[in-house]
C-alpha cells in the first residue's frame, strides 16, 4: 500500500472504531452505537498533518517525541518526512489496542525502522526518556494528548531538549483555556510562540536564544 492508501485507511479507522471501558459495556452503552459516548480514536485533520510533515521536512529534526499516538495517523505523517532524511520519532500511547493499530499502519507505510512506539502513560515516559533516548537529545516535540498537562510534562521535558528545539502542539485555538497554564509557562521561561489560525490552532513555539 501507499502512503496515501495508509493515510485513508487510518482516516476511515478514526471514524469507525471505538472502545468501550467496562463500566459502560456493564451498562449496555455499547450496544448502543453511539461514538460519541465511546473512547474515540481522534486524529488530527489532513491539513495539519501535511504541516507537521512540512514543517519536519524543512527542520529535519534528528530526534521527534510525540506526546499521544492514538491510532498513529499523525506518526505517520512525521514518520513519512523522518524518514527521508534518517530522522527517528519517539511515540507514546496508553491504549494497547490503539499501539497495535498504529504499529500495523506505520508497518504498512513502510516506515516501521523510523518509529518507535512507548505503550504505557507519558509521564512514565518522560521520566524514563534517558534510557529510551539512549541520550540523545530531543529536537522536535509534537503534543496531542491531555492538554491540560502539558505544564506538567514541559519541566520534565526540558533538559532532555536540543538547544533550539521545537515544540508543537495541536488544538491550541479550540482548547486554548485548557492549555492556558503551558501557554503562560512558556511565555515565563522566555519561550516564543504562535497559534496559527488552521483547523483546530497549532501552536508552533520555539526557546529563547540562550535556551
Amino acid at each position: 500500500m501507499t502512503f496515501e492508501d495508509i493515510l485513508k485507511k487510518a482516516e476511515g479507522q478514526a471514524q469507525t472504531l471505538v472502545w468501550w471501558s467496562s463500566d459502560q459495556i456493564a451498562r449496555g452503552e455499547d450496544l448502543v452505537n453511539d461514538p460519541k459516548k465511546g473512547e474515540r480514536c481522534w486524529i488530527i485533520p489532513c491539513a495539519t498533518g501535511q504541516f507537521l510533515h512540512d514543517l519536519v521536512s524543512e527542520q529535519k529534526p534528528a530526534t521527534i517525541l510525540e506526546l499521544g499516538t492514538s491510532i498513529g495517523y499523525s506518526t505517520l505523517w512525521l514518520a513519512h518526512a523522518a524518514h527521508e532524511y534518517d530522522g527517528h520519532i519517539y511515540t507514546v500511547e496508553q491504549n494497547p489496542e490503539k499501539v497495535a493499530i498504529a504499529t500495523q499502519n506505520i508497518s504498512g507505510a513502510g516506515l516501521s525502522d523510523t518509529a518507535t512506539f512507548y505503550e504505557g502513560q507519558i509521564m512514565d515516559m518522560i521520566k524514563n526518556l534517558e534510557s529510551i533516548l539512549n541520550g540523545k537529545k530531543i529536537d522536535f516535540v509534537f503534543m496531542d494528548a491531555d492538554r491540560g498537562h502539558y505544564h506538567e510534562y514541559f519541566p520534565l521535558l526540558k533538559k532532555h531538549l536540543a538547544k533550539g528545539a521545537m515544540i508543537v502542539a495541536d488544538n491550541a485555538g479550540n482548547m486554548q483555556k485548557r492549555m492556558g497554564p503551558f501557554l503562560e509557562l512558556l511565555e515565563k521561561e522566555g519561550w516564543h510562540f504562535e497559534i496559527k489560525e488552521m483547523d483546530n490552532g497549532i501552536l508552533v513555539a520555539t526557546p529563547p536564544p540562550y535556551g
